[in-house]
């Protein structure tokens, strides 16, 4: 990989270079991917392969984004690894912000800070509109439901202290309840095509191609 890491990120490509993906084969029985793309510089034409393999995560593989995103960097940490890779926990909210779309607007603020939006509030509240609001549940199942106006929210645990003291300043009390483990038995990296003018080092998610797998091979 780094052959193509090293080209497609030299000063003369980034000015002047071209990346066409031409295919993408994804075989999920056997457990890999395929990225096959074309590069473009001073009219002189390659052509590689990319081999993902335990590909787990694939995103934003639609041809046009390769017009604006062709330096290719591979990232051993990243927050989007994070929340694909590493525990991920379900909390108990207790009570009721003021106003809840200002709850919403800091916590999408913090979040952004921490994730540069790989990772967007939507993962994290799912409806804005019944957000705090008590629930009618049908009988006979109201008497079931235990803490009927409480808010439960799912999303990766290293985000907990941030909600936590979003969460604390409207006088909200949050709890967990209960954990996931995602953790896998090896080690997971991730394939970004980017654009440094663009997007810098890829700390801000506009859409660019990427691949999580356990391991990428050029061909």
């Amino acid at each position: 990989m780094k052959e193509i890491i090293e080209y497609t990120n030299s000063d003369n490509y980034k000015l002047f270079g071209n990346l066409e993906m031409q295919k993408i084969n994804y075989d999920a029985i056997n457990s890999f991917a395929e990225i096959y793309i074309q590069t473009e510089l001073n009219e002189i034409i390659k052509h590689w392969k990319i081999t993902a393999k335990n590909p787990i995560k694939i995103g934003c593989f639609e041809t046009y984004n390769f017009l604006n995103y062709r330096e290719i960097s591979l990232i051993d940490e990243h927050p989007l690894l994070s929340s694909v890779c590493n525990n991920s926990i379900c909390c108990n909210l207790e009570g009721k912000p003021e106003n809840k779309f200002t709850f919403i607007g800091e916590l999408c603020y913090e979040m952004e800070k921490i994730t540069g939006n790989w990772i967007s509030v939507n993962e994290v509240i799912t409806n804005f509109k019944t957000l705090f609001e008590r629930e009618n549940y049908p009988n006979p199942f109201a008497d079931f439901i235990e803490n009927k106006n409480d808010e439960i929210l799912f999303f990766p645990e290293f985000l907990f202290e941030t909600i936590k003291n979003i969460c604390k300043k409207h006088s909200i009390l949050i709890k967990k309840i209960d954990e996931t483990n995602n953790a896998f038995n090896y080690e997971n990296q991730i394939l970004i095509f980017g654009n440094e003018i663009v997007a810098g080092k890829n700390n801000l998610f506009l859409y660019q191609p990427h691949i999580i797998a356990e391991e990428f091979v050029l061909e």
